[in-house]
């Protein structure tokens, strides 16, 4: 008999304290947004010459306007519930806000002084490519050939853009994109046997070719004895 894989971690439901968490943390942007307290956000003048650093991490709670608040929402809601629910409190929000400031850092280093950078838009790109780093790792029932052309397609349609527009943070795209996938690769690394360890897998029946094969060879058993004897 052959092991099937029927369930992984990911075929879990969402624990209902996931979804409070996601809400809660949206409810944290939509409040700093009404604030709108220009002090929480940041340009590289501010941070590196002022050695106002804390700034990097704040500047992604604010939002240029409902508009650009409104294009995060979705995604930053659906990845927020989906990381806290299967990995944890120290993945979403702890680990994304970090990697949120160094995002930041790494981006305004590289803009002009003057240029401001505000939006969760790089944390929700490394939220994304995180989570489809866990799936590739994660969901065996399918061939890894098949994982990796659903991600794909799923990156390129949803994340890729059609046209560049100005004033949005490409840099900053890419590098929490990158920083999802390579993060993603080092703690599935790390955590491989806790997180497999919710797999079901059950004994496979025969296929029918496989019960045909099997009955013959019980028939052709049956029929040497009977002529031995």
């Amino acid at each position: 008999m052959q092991l099937q894989l029927t369930k992984t971690l990911l075929s879990k439901k969402l624990s209902p304290q996931s979804k409070l968490v996601g809400l809660v943390s949206y409810l944290v942007l939509l409040l700093v947004f009404i604030l709108d307290n220009q002090n929480l956000s940041a340009n590289g003048y501010l941070v590196f010459e002022k050695g106002e650093y804390w700034k990097a991490f704040t500047t992604t709670l604010m939002h240029a306007d409902f508009v650009h608040l409104g294009h995060n929402t979705l995604f930053f809601l659906a990845f927020s519930v989906l990381l806290n629910s299967y990995f944890g409190f120290w993945i979403f929000p702890v680990l994304s806000f970090v990697v949120g400031g160094i995002i930041n850092l790494i981006a305004l280093k590289i803009y002009d002084p003057q240029i401001y950078l505000v939006g969760i838009s790089g944390v929700i790109y490394f939220m994304a490519a995180f989570w489809m780093t866990m799936f590739v790792g994660l969901e065996r029932q399918m061939s890894l050939y098949r994982r990796i052309m659903i991600t794909t397609g799923v990156s390129l349609i949803l994340f890729f853009p059609e046209v560049f527009v100005k004033n949005v943070s490409y840099l900053a795209h890419g590098l929490g994109f990158g920083m999802g996938i390579i993060l993603g690769i080092i703690y599935f690394k790390l955590m491989r046997e806790k997180l497999r360890s919710n797999e079901l897998w059950i004994e496979k029946a025969p296929e029918n070719h496989e019960l045909e094969e099997y009955i013959a060879n019980l028939d052709n058993e049956n029929d040497s004895e009977i002529g031995a004897t």
